[in-house]
């Protein structure tokens, strides 16, 4: 069977045959054998990855995934200095890497196997002070994180979640919005990776200092790269929607970053981080909302809890007090309950009310 042939079958299954079908001729170019390929857990992305003796091949069908822009960015960190993976080989037609392999060790597997938070998180950290002292001349590369993006992402909540809100209330929601974002203060930008969490990033001991710590997803939701400020990758680390961390621990690590900038207003950049925190966690809990009901993937759910207080928390600067006020008048009692949205298995029961819908409508 062809690949055109199986593409005229238009099914999921058919999908499914036609990228083993590239990605075995992929192998084949390169002298590897399919047998050897072992399959690795999948996320939210349609990108997945497969382990091959001595190396990772990454599956990105386009045009949801841009090996080109991920190639590009792999080079252009690792130029900077930064421990990302090489690229072996390449088909952009088709969307197929054969990239380095870190191992193991995700930070979530080195914490669970003892090694020390601080230490982990502390590298990182430095990784990214080391990025951002970086004189890239790189902005016209990217897009600008600029206001249509920063909005987009908010909308992805009241799209979502499932407030009942009048075409006056959402255009409110956008309002308060772009009034803090036009307001906020000014810090420096860099290139920004998006998603540094403990699942993203892999511990690799047989190198030293800071280039411990691998980063292995770094395109963000554009699959091209954003230049934004440098808040945003901080924010991603210390406010993790799946993983619990404490204030305090948050403000040590940041220490070490205001070590490296003793000219950074503190000030400026707290006002900064609380912005651009609340707005990643109010598209998180529109992105996990959309997952579960459109996608069925109902894991996501479970973290809806700490990603209200997150968001919460973040509310707390006193220039985002309209936003605040806006979550309080239009999100009622999951607003106002310290742990809010504990009881997720009536979300669940929506969302599978959802799905049932998406099928039979189907």
């Amino acid at each position: 069977m062809t690949a055109s042939s199986i593409l005229q079958a238009g099914t999921t299954e058919s999908f499914e045959d036609e990228r083993a079908f590239l990605r075995y001729n992929f192998l084949k170019r390169e002298g590897l054998e399919k047998e050897s390929l072992i399959p690795l857990p999948v996320d939210a992305s349609k990108r997945c990855y497969f382990r091959l003796p001595q190396a990772l091949l990454m599956d990105a069908p386009p045009p949801f995934e841009k090996t080109v822009s991920f190639q590009f960015i792999a080079e252009l960190l690792n130029q900077a200095g930064l421990s990302v993976p090489r690229i072996y080989a390449s088909d952009h037609t088709y969307g197929f890497l054969l990239v380095e392999d870190f191992g193991l060790l995700t930070y979530r597997n080195a914490i669970q196997g003892g090694i020390a938070e601080h230490l982990l998180y502390g590298e990182t950290i430095k990784s990214l002070v080391h990025l951002h002292q970086q004189v890239i001349e790189n902005k016209t590369h990217f897009p600008l994180y600029d206001l249509d993006s920063f909005l987009k992402e908010a909308e992805v909540f009241i799209e979502w979640y499932g407030l009942s809100l009048s075409e006056k209330e959402g255009e409110s929601f956008r309002e308060v919005w772009a009034e803090a974002y036009e307001s906020q203060p000014v810090v420096p930008h860099s290139f920004v990776m998006r998603d540094v969490l403990v699942d993203n990033l892999m511990w690799i001991p047989s190198r030293q200092g800071f280039n411990r710590c691998g980063f292995i997803d770094f395109q963000d939701g554009t699959h091209e790269g954003i230049w934004g400020p440098i808040t945003y990758d901080l924010v991603s680390l210390l406010e993790d929607a799946r993983r619990d961390i404490t204030p305090q621990f948050a403000e040590n690590m940041m220490e070490i970053y205001f070590k490296a900038f003793p000219d950074l207003s503190r000030e400026d950049f707290w006002a900064s981080y609380a912005l651009w925190g609340a707005q990643r966690s109010t598209k998180i809990l529109g992105v996990f909302s959309r997952l579960a009901k459109r996608d069925g993937k109902l894991k996501y759910l479970t973290h809806l809890p700490r990603v209200w207080q997150i968001l919460k928390r973040d509310l707390q600067h006193p220039s985002l007090r309209p936003i605040r006020k806006w979550f309080a008048n239009y999100c009622g009692e999951e607003w106002q309950k310290m742990d809010p949205m504990c009881n997720v298995q009536a979300f669940v029961q929506s969302a599978n009310d959802s799905l049932a819908l998406t099928e039979k409508n189907g």
